[in-house]
């Protein structure tokens, strides 16, 4: 789960997280390969009554022209991650905005827990 989104993996990368004693995986995603997710709750969302996608607390806003880069905060369990989100250049949010975010489809990257090893090509 990424927020409230389902992340696939593949078998084979939850197969090699297996053979080394993983019952979990970590998914990495790169600024430029999160989407917006739509306030309504639609696409890949677990619950129809939340936003899909992962809740972030925008800290800073860089605007670079074109791209502009959210660095903010998300609540994984327990945990406050940091987090750096590509957004377009000429609709940034605002400091305290909060987005929901999901990373797009084909562009993660699935790592062991325990190792920190790479899962997946």
């Amino acid at each position: 789960k990424f927020g409230n989104s389902v992340v696939p993996v593949s078998r084979d990368a939850l197969a090699a997280a297996a053979d080394k004693g993983d019952k979990t995986v970590t998914v990495g995603v790169r600024p430029e390969h999160f989407d917006l997710a739509e306030e309504s709750g639609a696409g890949n969302a677990l619950s129809k009554d939340a936003p899909a996608g992962l809740a972030v607390t925008v800290n800073v806003v860089e605007e670079l022209g074109a791209d502009g880069y959210v660095y903010g905060t998300a609540d994984l369990g327990s945990e406050k991650k940091d987090l750096v989100v590509r957004v377009n250049g000429r609709a940034v949010p605002e400091k305290g905005a909060k987005l929901h975010v999901v990373p797009r489809a084909g562009e993660t990257h699935v790592f062991s827990t325990s190792t920190g090893e790479r899962l997946t090509d």
